[in-house]
């Protein structure tokens, strides 16, 4: 049985918009257990008249968020009784207990997780979701850490090749993120870590790659620093929604919905957010998961669904062999 905690609570919509999406997953996944974080008579006044097993989902009450518009860690201090804090020190505490999701507060999630949960050594917590290009990929950092060392950039890689071998990617692919894919390209961090990289047996590193290729290039971890990776995944989702709203607009100006509907399907299916899960906080000793703040339940299903895999596949296990290889 796998056991994971669900933070409902933090994001845009409400606790009780967000339910059905733990719900679906218990009614789908068997061998799932769910501790659910949220005003518990709200939740389950929504859930009353729904069919699931309910020995395998346990309410936890809270009526307490933190939010964006807290400090994150003024909040960590100061709101115990939040459901991010008491989903988190629930999974610290049952070692039964394999992971955590929310679409709560990125720096909270991050500042929270790293101090009850403690970090993997000395390891720099990292932010990855896996993007859907040509070739999917893991984008390691994608906004947790705006500044980082070379050696922390060197563990980012390392993260990112257990984050692939969790979903079954034997000797996964590495590159750098650097405005150049030739050797001697980038900033001084990067040239730094590429030289690293590239002497480490243990690592297939390809060496870099450009933002022009991120979506065409097979190459399974892509690594940068969270400023950089964040401009990257927020370039890339804004480019898909242009392109997006160029082939709708064209469709219904010139009656073709028939024919381009089913394109604009696939271009929605392999960018949204909603049925895509969201990212995990590698670095830390238990599953993290951080999906879009504005999910909807959907998301939570999605997000369950892919901390439960990530969970079976022992990821957090594969983070530690991997930091091993120094």
């Amino acid at each position: 049985m796998i056991k994971l905690v669900v933070d409902l609570m933090g994001a845009d919509n409400k606790p009780k918009d967000l339910i059905k999406g733990a719900i679906d997953a218990i009614n789908d996944i068997d061998d799932l257990y769910l501790y659910v974080c949220g005003p518990e008579d709200e939740l389950l006044n929504e859930i009353k008249d729904l069919n699931y097993d309910n020995k395998r989902i346990e309410i936890v009450n809270c009526n307490e968020a933190i939010t964006n518009y807290d400090k994150p860690v003024k909040a960590f201090k100061t709101k115990p009784n939040s459901s991010l804090i008491k989903g988190l020190t629930l999974a610290k505490e049952n070692d039964e207990i394999k992971g955590f999701v929310s679409c709560g507060s990125t720096g909270a999630i991050l500042v929270s997780s790293t101090f009850i949960l403690g970090r993997i050594g000395k390891v720099r917590p990292a932010l990855s979701p896996i993007l859907g290009g040509l070739h999917p990929f893991c984008l390691v950092d994608c906004g947790a850490n705006s500044d980082v060392r070379v050696d922390e950039l060197y563990d980012f890689a390392k993260m990112g090749k257990a984050y692939m071998e969790a979903y079954g990617k034997e000797n996964p692919k590495i590159a750098l993120l650097s405005n150049g894919s030739e050797e001697g390209k980038g900033n001084d961090l990067v040239k730094e870590c590429y030289k690293l990289l590239k002497e480490d047996s243990n690592l297939n590193f390809i060496g870099n790659v450009e933002g022009k290729n991120l979506l065409t290039l097979d190459v399974d971890v892509v690594v940068c620093d969270g400023f950089s990776g964040n401009i990257a995944l927020k370039t890339i989702e804004g480019t898909a929604g242009v392109i997006a709203k160029f082939l709708l607009d064209y469709a219904k100006n010139n009656n073709m919905m028939k024919e381009l509907g089913p394109v604009l399907y696939e271009l929605k299916n392999t960018y949204d957010y909603n049925t895509k899960g969201g990212a995990v906080m590698l670095g830390v000793n238990k599953l993290v998961m951080k999906g879009h703040g504005a999910g909807v339940s959907e998301t939570i299903y999605a997000l369950v669904k892919q901390a439960y895999q990530l969970a079976k596949n022992n990821l957090i296990e594969k983070i530690k062999e991997n930091l091993k290889n120094d």
